[in-house]
C-alpha cells in the first residue's frame, strides 16, 4: 500500500475505473447528438489547424 505522501508527490492522478462501464463500449447512448454532430462536420468541416512557429 502506498502511503499518502508518495500519492501527493506523483504528478500522475490516482483513478480507479470501473469495470461495469465496459458494457457501453458500443452503444451511443445519445444517437440524436451523434446525428447532429455529424450532420455539422459534412456541412461545415473541421476548423484548420495552426502549426506552431519555433523561434530561432
Amino acid at each position: 500500500m502506498r502511503t499518502i505522501k508518495d500519492l501527493n508527490s506523483k504528478k500522475v492522478p490516482v483513478v480507479r475505473i470501473d469495470e461495469s462501464l465496459d458494457k457501453y463500449d458500443d452503444i451511443v447512448l445519445f444517437p440524436d447528438k451523434v446525428a447532429k454532430a455529424n450532420e455539422m462536420l459534412r456541412s461545415i468541416g473541421l476548423p484548420k489547424s495552426k502549426k506552431k512557429q519555433q523561434r530561432a
